[in-house]
Parts: structure tokens; sequence; C-alpha cells
């Protein structure tokens, strides 16, 4: 049986709605409807410091960062700082990334299109 993530929309049951528009989230590993827009993904590397990323969206948007700790090794962040060092902050027009670890850190992101306030 393949692996399912379902999310279905207020009012529709998930465990036996068949329609992918009845969904906030459907995937499974035979099909993947993308129903969350990204806005934009990368990776940059900072050094100690914050860094600014414009994401041209007057509300504060749905987000992912993830910092590597060390060669191959990610951790999700989730707004708050890992060891005091690593930390994000959004807002109505930036994606703040933060790193007072005392060396560059690599961190990836995405920036969606969904309203979160």
């Amino acid at each position: 049986m393949p692996q399912v993530a379902k999310i279905a929309l207020p009012g529709y049951n998930a465990l036996t709605e068949t329609d992918p528009d009845k969904f906030a989230l459907y995937v499974d590993q035979l099909v993947d409807y993308v129903l969350i827009k990204e806005k934009v993904t990368a990776t940059v590397s900072i050094s100690p410091g914050t860094t600014n990323v414009a994401h041209g969206l007057d509300y504060v948007p749905l987000c992912a960062v993830w910092a590597e700790e060390s060669s191959g090794i990610w951790r999700k962040l989730y707004g708050y700082p890992i060891n005091g060092n690593l930390w994000f902050e959004i807002n109505s027009t930036n994606l703040e990334l933060h790193n007072t670890s005392g060396s560059a850190v690599l961190f990836a992101y995405h920036v969606f299109y969904d309203n979160i306030t």
C-alpha cells in the first residue's frame, strides 16, 4: 500500500473523498497533486549576521527553512534559535535568516504563496 498524506478541506472526509479539488494537501506515491505553490526556493551561505530575502508579497507567507549544521546534516528551523545560533523570522516584506554561530552556514528555504496571517 502506498504512503499517503491527505488533508481535506472543511466539510470533506479525507478517508473517503477521491476528488483532489476537495483537498488542501493530497500526496501519495502514485500521484502528486501539488496544491501548495512555491514563490521562491533557494540556498544561501550566510556569514555570521542576518540576511534579508525580499519575497515580494504584501503579507506574511508560509515558509520552510533548513540549515546545514555540518556537512550533509540538515536541520529544519522553526523560527527560534537552534543552540542559540540559527533561526529565521518572516514578515510581510522579508524572510530574515539569522546566523550567530561564528562561521558561515548554508541555509535552504522555500517561500510559498500561502498567507499565514
